[in-house]
């Protein structure tokens, strides 16, 4: 596996930025060891911030893959798609446009199960992405030498 590392200028969120975040695209990989360092992962239950296009902002607490080494989130696609479009009122057929900007604190997560957050509060709240990591695949076997 190969990352691509991209780095974001502007923060969003009041809190310093906390993890590095890569989008498992590939339904049969699930990164039991982390693919920069090969330390075992971690499964932690994080609330993360998602923009969806034409619904706004939503605080979904999902289980996800964490290297502690080198704070590296892993969220699976497959697993958030279908719970992002249940949430924006979509059908089933295709997943709306959604980024994901950051991660929240455990009290803003609870506070908006009761609708008691508002966008200053959550923005106090948040914390950015160090960086946005790509999760690219190489084959492996033989190949022509150049």
């Amino acid at each position: 596996m190969k990352f691509a590392r991209k780095s974001r200028k502007t923060r969003m969120g009041a809190l310093p930025p906390r993890y590095s975040f890569a989008l498992n695209p590939y339904a049969d990989v699930r990164f039991t060891t982390c693919p920069g360092c090969e330390a075992k992962t971690r499964v932690r239950k994080i609330p993360l911030v998602v923009h969806i296009d034409g619904h706004g902002l939503l605080i979904l607490r999902k289980t996800c893959r964490l290297c502690v080494s080198c704070d590296l989130l892993l969220v699976h696609q497959d697993e958030i798609e279908p719970l992002i479009a249940r949430s924006a009122d979509r059908e089933a057929t295709a997943p709306p446009e959604y980024l994901i900007l950051g991660t929240a604190e455990q009290q803003a997560w609870r506070r908006g199960l009761s609708g008691g957050v508002t966008m200053d509060d959550l923005v106090q709240h948040m914390s950015d992405f160090k960086a946005y990591m790509q999760v690219g695949y190489t084959p492996g076997g033989w190949s022509r030498s150049a």
